[in-house]
């Protein structure tokens, strides 16, 4: 395993349990750092204080172009928070959290206590799926989703404020592939907006602990030393614009998650759904491509709601059967861990 993959390979066997406080927490954030981001900036920090982890924004990894409100970095805190969280209950830990200790403007997202013996577990027991889950952004089987699975899915998102649509027909698939090229025409339309996110495009052979490296756009080695100058220099909205709506018309289904507010602590608590949504539907064998374009549009955004009835779309997912695809790099917790 190379390098710039070894975060996944960590094992709850190596877990210190006659360590002190301080390295079963930093052990805790070799699951923590294990999700997602767009596209994979890994915009986080995190400190560790007596039996409190704090969880930081790296304002060095935001997308001006890309992400103009910071909405996309928010959630990934909150996918952060889940991973972290789901992590201490495995292994026996209580915790205390407090979202923004520092008020909305800080750059303390969270202020987790922990505490042993461990207390009536939050989350579903999803802990051995974060080191399985990834995107994937292969084109999916035909064959439908189950109606048990896609309950299971819906009901991770049971909360007041929150609601995931998922769409099966034709109609409404064909509905959010339109958004989605729309965006792309809009966004890769934009050289600054298209040089932003090539600035993340890795080849695949490159040592980097983040970005996106070509063979998860299905690139060859070949390929993928020209991903980045090409993405960045040339309008290519048009090309994926077709590859990726046709994937999404063809897929077996289609899902949005929705809010019913639209501010910090929504995009927090949307991105702890959401990973316990993507984690859920790892242990289901369902594969997720997620796709934010549509939203960081107002007018696009706008639209989608009215055809989901609902208020604020926040993420646009692609979901099905393929076989899994390679993980994207991670940085490791020595090089995220401040003091």
């Amino acid at each position: 395993m190379s390098d710039k993959l070894a975060a996944w390979n960590v094992k709850e066997i190596d877990f210190p349990s006659g360590g002190s406080l301080f390295e079963q927490l930093k052990f805790l954030l070799r699951y923590a750092v294990l999700a997602p981001s767009g596209p994979n900036t890994q915009p986080w920090k995190f400190s560790i204080k007596d039996d409190e982890i704090s969880v930081i924004v790296d304002f060095t990894r935001s997308l001006p172009s890309v992400d103009t409100n910071d909405r996309t970095l928010y959630i990934s805190h909150g996918c952060v928070l889940a991973n972290l969280l789901i992590a201490a209950e495995h292994f026996g830990f209580s915790y205390d959290v407090k979202n923004f200790p520092d008020g909305l403007s800080g750059a303390r997202t969270a202020a987790i206590g922990f505490s042993k013996p461990g207390s009536k577990p939050q989350f579903p027991n999803l802990f051995p799926e974060i080191t399985k889950r990834h995107t994937n952004r292969k084109s999916y089987e035909s064959r439908d989703i189950e109606g048990d699975k896609l309950k299971k899915m819906k009901d991770c998102v049971d909360m007041e404020g929150f609601k995931l649509d998922v769409l099966t027909s034709n109609k409404g698939k064909n509905e959010m592939a339109d958004l989605l090229a729309r965006a792309h025409e809009i966004q890769l339309g934009n050289k600054a907006f298209r040089k932003e996110l090539a600035s993340w495009v890795r080849s695949n052979t490159s040592d980097a602990k983040d970005g996106l490296p070509g063979y998860s756009f299905g690139y060859s080695d070949f390929e993928s030393f020209f991903g980045s100058f090409i993405f960045g220099t040339f309008d290519m909205s048009s090309s994926r614009a077709r590859t990726e709506t046709s994937y999404m018309k063809a897929s077996p289904a289609v899902a949005v998650l929705s809010t019913d507010s639209d501010d910090k602590l929504t995009w927090i608590k949307t991105g702890i759904l959401f990973e316990t949504l993507f984690l859920t539907a790892t242990n289901l064998n369902v594969r997720f491509d997620l796709f934010s374009q549509p939203i960081g549009i107002q007018m696009l955004r706008h639209e989608m709601a009215q055809v989901l009835k609902t208020k604020y779309p926040q993420i646009l997912i692609r979901m099905g059967y393929t076989e899994p695809a390679k993980h994207t790099p991670r940085r490791p917790v020595e090089e995220v861990l401040i003091s």
